[in-house]
């Protein structure tokens, strides 16, 4: 009896609730050498700094501010262990699965993708806790010292946690786009320089709080909730698309993703004129173009993936596709399929067109050359992904082998071929002989001369005109496939379920 209890125990139970990757994940990572290794360089360098630090201040240990330069230090150590090497792990962990091909063992279990991504993120996170734990004696030494400053150690140490997840959500995105080793190779580069960046950013972060440049003050505190439901947001999206990712073909790997992608759009907005009527200003023309040039490189990015992926529902999405039509109508644009996603772009740039109109009022000031240049971004995004949405449907047609990776570069390279084209004919007909020659309508098709000329405000009418005409052109031309993928998911072809049949021994008794 007494074993029966100590096997049903609150310990036990909690141990079987516990996600088994993160128990492997961490088993593995506390005896690893990387792991020990920077968990003895953390220590052996937060002591160096210690004891060196003590034996220089002398005695300015007791009469002056050494607080500050001791938890610089630290700071930095620990730093440099959860923002590089903690995330760079976390990189390499998924790729370590897929390179040995023990990820197809997983994927056969009854783990879902989700488990499986959420555990590889609780093991970063235990690990980040684990560097915390080793540093927290030395910080609690720097408290013992004058010049103290406990709210921006604990800012600085909270913003640190935040910003090592969300590096670790990103990494693990990272590591399932990338299939080849060449790709592979260059990720891993990309990633080390943008973990040194994040930990340039973030030492430059807290020198400035420790130096009193940042106080606490209401702006600061808003200020610093805007990032924080910014960065929330991002952790969603870089966690949705890792386990889209890891999902089967025959899944639905696009809605999730592309509800979060819409809805940080209206978040980031919202939080903008949230800010503005907390505060009792007007939002500022600065910040006003920093976010609409922001939404725009946004909705560019995420635009160039999905309005490019292969027009197929599986039956798996077909059949579990709601019943009630308003339903149907409302998932159009978050269903699979590129056309899908050319309808789920057009939507998001028309409402974030809306949004500029109408924010006007509440706005310092509006550049009116903003504006056009605004426009000019939106219609040449229509365009291009217009066409690149058809280039894709005529494209994966032809053959099961061509993926979308193969319509994209198609588009990349029709882009290149059309902002460097103009320029030639104009050398040939020696137009930049001229001093400073004057935008050209033969230079339309090159994106970033006629952003430069309408922001200047040099030549604007004529070229918005017609790159509006063209947006509208591309949008006809692109009707018929949208009306058939709306209807595709108003009036779906729903997989038959196959009757069940009767056991032969049920059969005889009935035939007897």
């Amino acid at each position: 009896m007494s074993v029966l209890q100590m096997t049903d125990s609150p310990i036990e139970r909690f141990s079987d609730w516990m996600n088994p990757i993160l128990v492997k994940e961490t088993r593995q990572a506390l005896k690893s050498r990387s792991f020990v290794a920077t968990f003895m360089l953390l220590l052996i360098a937060s002591w160096l700094i210690c004891m060196f630090g003590v034996a220089m201040a002398g005695m300015s240990l007791e009469y002056g501010t050494p607080s500050r330069e001791f938890f610089q230090a630290f700071f930095f150590v620990l730093s440099a262990a959860v923002l590089v090497i903690v995330p760079f792990g976390a990189f390499r962990s998924l790729l370590t699965e897929q390179d040995s091909q023990t990820y197809e063992l997983l994927s056969i279990t009854s783990l879902t993708p989700r488990q499986i991504v959420l555990g590889k993120l609780s093991n970063s996170v235990v690990q980040i806790l684990v560097y915390y734990s080793a540093i927290a004696p030395f910080i609690a030494f720097t408290s013992l010292l004058q010049g103290f400053d406990l709210f921006g150690t604990s800012v600085l140490l909270l913003v640190l946690l935040g910003v090592s997840i969300l590096l670790c959500t990103f990494t693990l995105m990272l590591s399932t786009v990338g299939q080849n080793r060449q790709i592979q190779t260059l990720s891993s580069l990309f990633i080390v320089g943008g973990l040194v960046m994040a930990f340039s950013s973030m030492m430059g972060f807290s020198f400035a709080m420790l130096q009193g440049e940042i106080t606490a003050e209401p702006e600061f505190f808003a200020v610093l909730i805007c990032f924080l439901l910014i960065g929330i947001s991002y952790f969603f999206l870089f966690l949705q698309i890792t386990i889209s990712q890891l999902m089967y073909e025959s899944g639905n790997k696009s809605t999730g993703v592309r509800l979060v992608a819409t809805a940080q759009m209206l978040l980031v907005w919202a939080v903008t004129v949230g800010y503005a009527w907390f505060m009792g200003t007007s939002i500022d023309d600065e910040v006003f173009a920093i976010i609409v040039i922001l939404t725009l490189i946004h909705w560019g990015i995420f635009g160039f993936f999905i309005t490019m992926e292969r027009d197929y529902l599986s039956r798996r999405i077909r059949r579990d596709l709601p019943q009630r039509g308003i339903l149907r109508l409302f998932l159009v644009p978050f269903m699979p399929g590129g056309t899908r996603g050319l309808i789920l772009v057009l939507m998001n740039l028309l409402i974030l067109m809306g949004i500029m109109l109408g924010i006007q009022p509440f706005v310092t000031r509006i550049d009116p050359e903003f504006l056009q240049v605004s426009f000019a971004i939106v219609a040449y995004m229509v365009i291009y992904m217009c066409m690149g949405s058809m280039i894709s449907r005529r494209l994966l047609k032809i053959s099961n082998e061509l993926k979308p990776m193969h319509a994209r570069t198609l588009l990349i390279i029709i882009f290149a071929i059309a902002s460097i084209m103009p320029h030639m004919i104009l050398s040939a007909m020696d137009y930049y002989d001229n001093y400073n020659p004057p935008y050209s309508l033969l230079q339309i098709t090159d994106p970033i001369s006629t952003i430069n000329a309408i922001g200047s405000g040099s030549y604007a009418g004529g070229a918005i005109g017609i790159l509006m005409v063209a947006a509208i052109v591309a949008i006809v031309l692109n009707v018929p496939a949208m009306i058939r993928s709306v209807m595709e998911i108003l009036a779906p072809d729903r997989p038959q379920k196959k009757p069940v049949e009767a056991p032969a021994s049920e059969i005889a008794t009935a035939v007897t």
